[in-house]
């Protein structure tokens, strides 16, 4: 009888055992299967941070030959309003001045006597205080 109840004990033991390690099984079975999501998530993520900076960087060296653009084109407009012939020769000087371009160089731009640039240099001082 003592040794019935030892099998029984022993039978129970090894059945608890296999229990646990068909349970231990299926957990892992399932980790694994968690991680190779895991992997692809992150294999994923890789991939759209990859292609953001890659993005990034054609975005910046759009934005600089834009602004190179930008630059050309504020000094050209320069160029052209200092120097541009206008119908209205005193509007043309009084913008030069506008710009601090120094006396001499509007009234022989501009061919004005110096007492028609001096007139104008006092017009925009009395524009300013007025």
């Amino acid at each position: 009888m003592l040794s019935l109840s030892l099998d029984v004990f022993a039978i129970a033991g090894l059945a608890t055992a296999l229990l646990a390690l068909l349970y231990a099984h299926a957990a892992n079975s399932r980790l694994r299967a968690e991680v190779e999501r895991q992997r692809d998530a992150l294999a994923a993520l890789q991939s759209d941070v990859a292609a953001m900076c890659s993005a990034s960087t054609r975005l910046g060296e759009h934005l600089a030959g834009l602004e190179q653009r930008v630059q050309t084109l504020a000094r050209r407009q320069d160029d052209l309003e200092l120097h541009e012939p206008s119908g209205d020769t005193y509007r043309h000087a009084a913008r030069l001045m506008g710009k601090g371009i120094e006396l001499e160089e509007v009234m022989e731009d501009c061919g004005l006597a110096r007492g028609e640039a001096e007139l104008l240099v006092l017009a925009q001082k009395l524009e300013k205080t007025g």
